[in-house]
């Protein structure tokens, strides 16, 4: 169908609209599956990328948006970063941009601050050099393309459901968690400290939801990035709609005064 001039430029202006500011290299997650690298399963420790990737490449400026914890991680000038495998991924674009989101509880190395939602994961269970401690109240979305690699070992079914849940307890969704000798029976240590009555953990959860924008900002990028496409999408299909009915009427009207 040939465009009418003003529905070209329309049609033109969604589609440089669709592509601007978007990341065109190979996606990490494309990169992986052509090295057979396994898709993350719930259970398994996955390193941090310090290379963080989004369908929208940030600005200098834009960059500023994350933490200085963030940046400083970013720039290789902290230790790797660890998150334990939540949820099996979503599709949240197109099959083709495989750009996958996963549900993930964040690691620490800074094993300091046991508390009631803060478990501390033995190395001898990790399979890591070092404890980590899980912080069960922190669960937070990641693209893919931003988890590295696995490291250490799955942990086993029964340590993967007693964080969740002590997670679920702590926010009234379930039922109350197992008491300290049940979790220290799998090899888990916890302390009997509530983080709501220590002012030290609670500067704790501040810094480490700070850190957190290495894999939320991400998120959002990709989830402004949908909008701008079903947008984009709405308007082309309203101008292609436009012309057709142009179209319609033009061969009507040009119909009407054959017939004189």
């Amino acid at each position: 169908m040939r465009l009418h001039p003003e529905s070209r430029l329309i049609v033109n202006f969604c589609r440089e609209t669709k592509y601007m500011r978007v990341n065109l290299s190979k996606s990490t997650f494309l990169n992986r599956q052509a090295s057979n690298m396994p898709i993350p399963q719930p259970g398994e420790i996955w390193e941090v990328s310090r290379l963080i990737r989004s369908p929208l490449k940030f600005s200098q400026e834009q960059e500023t948006f994350y933490s200085s914890s963030a940046q400083s991680f970013l720039a290789g000038n902290s230790p790797p970063r660890y998150v334990m495998i939540v949820k099996e991924p979503e599709a949240i674009l197109d099959t083709n941009e495989e750009w996958l989101i996963f549900s993930v509880m964040l690691l620490s190395g800074e094993t300091d601050f046991l508390s009631d939602v803060d478990l501390l994961i033995p190395a001898k269970i990790s399979g890591l050099e070092k404890d980590l401690l899980a912080e069960t109240w922190h669960i937070i979305p990641a693209l893919a393309c931003n988890l590295l690699q696995p490291v250490g070992n799955r942990l086993s079914r029964q340590i993967y459901d007693c964080l969740l849940t002590v997670r679920d307890y702590h926010y009234g969704l379930g039922k109350e968690p197992s008491v300290i000798s049940e979790i220290q029976e799998l090899g888990l240590i916890n302390s009997s400290l509530s983080f709501a009555n220590s002012l030290k953990i609670q500067d704790f959860h501040k810094a480490e939801q700070a850190w957190s924008d290495v894999l939320t900002i991400p998120v959002a990028a990709c989830q402004t990035y949908l909008k701008s496409i079903n947008f984009t999408n709405a308007v082309l299909n309203e101008a292609l709609q436009l012309e057709q009915d142009l179209q319609i009427d033009r061969t009507w009207t040009k119909r009407l005064f054959e017939k004189y």
